[in-house]
């Protein structure tokens, strides 16, 4: 019998959670696994590192254009049908496998117009819908089943009133449009149980069909590859400097501005502190500006995106997670696995991977205050820190190895 092809989809494959996981899924794929990844739109940043695992990666190459042009958009939806279906048959695969929105619907319709033997996506973000107006995410997903918008205040032209509006119709398309095609996948995976149960009750998914599967990460690679001294030294830190660590995109969510703030309220009483945040996005300007607002210039280091995390995370003496909300994040996974010692928002999808006091230290979300005081603590407090990342390190060696992931995928395909 000729081995199983699983056929993944994905919006783009640009840095990010998802596509991480596609690279890692295709390193540790089983000897009887064929695998293909097909990417909607532009961007291939990551194809490299899955086309290095012998898995082939075809590009689509289709800009995105908004729902707000239904016409150009209704074209960009049925041409990625058309080649998804296509590139199955091609293929011969026998499994459709989606990740983020696009791909996710187009996956389930392509799934079922060539007769897949089995349709799948994973839902990689706690948020059911995409974040608009507010970007701090409730613990209680299902209170946010819908983006509701409650600040109606119209500016003076009604340009925000009507932007309001624009927002509510589209999520409620979308909501829609997941009640109906979500229900006809055979598998659901959700990265995190907060996740899981808001598919069940907001979507309505049977949950004979939702699976919880965390990400994973491969924990024999996270050994730095050079030493720490070259780094500090290309990094202009000093031999005594204290170094905190934030890998994630520049973004709203990601909380990174009240990481800023911490660091300008701890800096009088550790005068050797540094910050680096690993990543970039679209808050990298209003970042950069807060930093020179608050004299931080020289404390404070916008590396941008990076290859070299291992690297980083072995100079880091505190990695801090500052995210509003997170799912189960691929950069706190690592730096368990990595056996730093962190500080992160308390927040479900945190709440899931850690326990504070026990594995890490926890702060409200949005508190700069609460998140100097942890911080600090863990500055001067050896035993503590090592005491928790020795935790959080036997914690993600049992849970989140990526040989256990790739597994209970291989389980969701039988």
């Amino acid at each position: 019998m000729a081995p199983s092809t699983a056929l993944h989809v994905i919006d783009a494959l640009n840095v990010g959670g998802a596509q991480e996981l596609l690279a890692l899924l295709a390193k540790y794929r089983p000897p009887g696994r064929n695998m293909a990844v097909c990417v909607l739109q532009p961007d291939l940043e990551m194809a490299g590192r899955i086309e290095a695992n012998g898995v082939p990666v075809f590009a689509l190459n289709r800009p995105r254009p908004s729902v707000a042009s239904p016409l150009r958009f209704l074209a960009y939806a049925l041409g990625s049908l058309r080649d998804i279906a296509r590139l199955k048959k091609k293929l011969g695969a026998d499994v459709i496998h989606g990740h983020l929105s696009d791909a996710e619907f187009l996956s389930i319709l392509a799934g079922r117009i060539s007769r897949a033997r089995k349709t799948t996506i994973t839902f990689h973000t706690p948020l059911l819908l995409p974040e608009r107006e507010n970007p701090c995410q409730p613990d209680s997903l299902v209170n946010r089943r819908i983006n509701r918008v409650r600040d109606r205040r119209s500016d003076r032209h009604g340009d925000r009133r009507r932007m309001l509006l624009r927002n509510r119709l589209r999520d409620r398309l979308r909501l829609w449009v997941m009640r109906l095609l979500y229900r006809q996948a055979d598998a659901v995976v959700a990265v995190s149980a907060e996740t899981l149960i808001a598919l069940r009750d907001a979507i309505g998914i049977n949950p004979a069909r939702l699976v919880h599967i965390p990400n994973g990460v491969d924990c024999d690679l996270l050994a730095s590859r050079r030493p720490p001294e070259s780094l500090r030294r290309e990094l202009g830190l000093e031999p005594g400097d204290a170094v905190l660590l934030n890998v994630g995109r520049l973004t709203a969510q990601k909380g990174q501005i009240h990481l800023v703030k911490a660091l300008a309220a701890l800096a009088p009483d550790h005068p050797g502190l540094k910050l680096l945040i690993a990543g970039d996005g679209p808050d990298r300007e209003e970042l950069a500006c807060a930093i020179a607002r608050l004299g931080l210039g020289c404390r404070a280091f916008l590396l941008g995106s990076r290859d070299d995390i291992a690297d980083l995370l072995a100079l880091a003496d505190v990695v801090v997670v500052s995210s509003l909300w997170e799912g189960t994040s691929l950069s706190m996974m690592e730096s368990m696995a990595a056996g730093k010692t962190m500080a992160v928002t308390d927040v479900a999808g945190n709440r899931e991977l850690l326990e504070d006091g026990v594995s890490a230290l926890m702060f409200p979300p949005g508190d700069p205050e609460a998140m100097a005081a942890a911080l600090g603590r863990l500055l001067t407090g050896r035993a503590l820190a090592d005491r928790l990342a020795a935790a959080a390190q036997a914690k993600a060696r049992e849970s989140f190895d990526i040989r256990r992931v790739a597994a209970a995928y291989e389980d969701l395909w039988k």
